[in-house]
């Protein structure tokens, strides 16, 4: 299981990144290929390629992996943060 305590300090960065780079930073945490990431967001490789770049530094990564792991501990972190108090385990019925 992902240990949100582990990656905090990069999450607590996550909000320096452009938003453009917050998006590649999410398709990185679904396992998206940098040609992939490319087509859909209709830049080149290279592009991409400088955006991981700028993401590893800022967050204070060392690989797309571990880039990938902030993404999902950043989306918990976002999905808890809209979670209704009265039901903090996210267990309320639809």
């Amino acid at each position: 299981m992902l240990d949100p305590r582990r990656w905090s300090a990069p999450v607590g960065r996550v909000d320096s990144l452009s938003a453009r780079e917050r998006r590649v930073l999410v398709l990185l945490g679904i396992g998206e290929s940098n040609r992939s990431i490319a087509r859909r967001l209709d830049i080149s490789e290279r592009t991409v390629k400088a955006h991981i770049t700028r993401i590893l530094a800022t967050l204070g990564v060392e690989s797309r992996l571990q880039a990938g792991l902030v993404a999902c501990a950043w989306a918990r972190a976002r999905a808890a943060a809209r979670r209704p108090e009265s039901d903090p385990a996210g267990t309320r019925a639809a």
